[in-house]
């Protein structure tokens, strides 16, 4: 049973990674979106952010969480006996390029959410 648990986690890993990388484009895109149209877009989308967001922060707490399971199981489970050590700077790197994917993706949360209560503020002040 806990190698099949390994497994999901690690799929769940790899889809987590995912919908983080969607979920960020898509509150930049509908961001912008908002701020080139009327007040009813205004709307929806300031009632929107704080759903996507609290969803991507709950995801992205999971993630790491699954990550940690996966650095531990990672000789058990995906380790390559044909690629030997060679994979461990491979792997360094790969997180190292993650990590600065992931410090990109806050600051286009931090952007975003600048721009939604710049959005917010101006709907409140046609009020």
């Amino acid at each position: 049973m806990i190698p099949v648990l390994v497994m999901l986690n690690n799929l769940f890993h790899d889809l987590a990674t995912a919908f983080i990388v969607i979920a960020t484009y898509a509150v930049h895109l509908l961001v912008g979106y908002a701020e080139r149209n009327d007040d009813n877009i205004r709307r929806w989308t300031v009632g929107v952010y704080p759903a996507m967001l609290h969803v991507t922060v709950v995801v992205f707490v999971l993630l790491l969480m699954a990550g940690i399971v996966r650095s531990f199981t990672y000789s058990w489970f995906e380790w390559v006996e044909g690629a030997g050590r060679v994979q461990i700077p491979v792997l360094i790197v790969k997180h190292i390029v993650l990590v600065a994917i992931t410090i990109y993706g806050i600051y286009i949360w931090v952007q975003s959410h600048r721009r939604v209560k710049r959005l917010r503020e101006a709907i409140r002040g046609r009020d």
